[in-house]
């Protein structure tokens, strides 16, 4: 999974701005892609869980003006 993947994951996942989503993929990647996504401004995580098999990520999806 790369960092477009995951925003995009996140952005179908979402509830008005709101986003909870489950990932059962490695951990330790999908937290890192998230804590930069959170650098970029793009989301703001309000948890962040390590479960047996992936993690789940709860926050605010923050608006990003598109360039297209």
């Amino acid at each position: 999974m790369n960092k477009d993947k995951l925003f995009k994951f996140i952005q179908t996942s979402t509830r008005g701005n709101f986003f909870s989503v489950e990932i059962t993929e490695d951990g330790t990647e999908v937290v890192q892609l998230a804590r930069e996504l959170e650098k970029e401004g793009r989301i703001k995580l309000r948890e962040c869980t390590r479960k047996e098999q992936g993690v789940y990520l709860e926050g605010i999806l923050k608006f990003v003006p598109s360039n297209t």
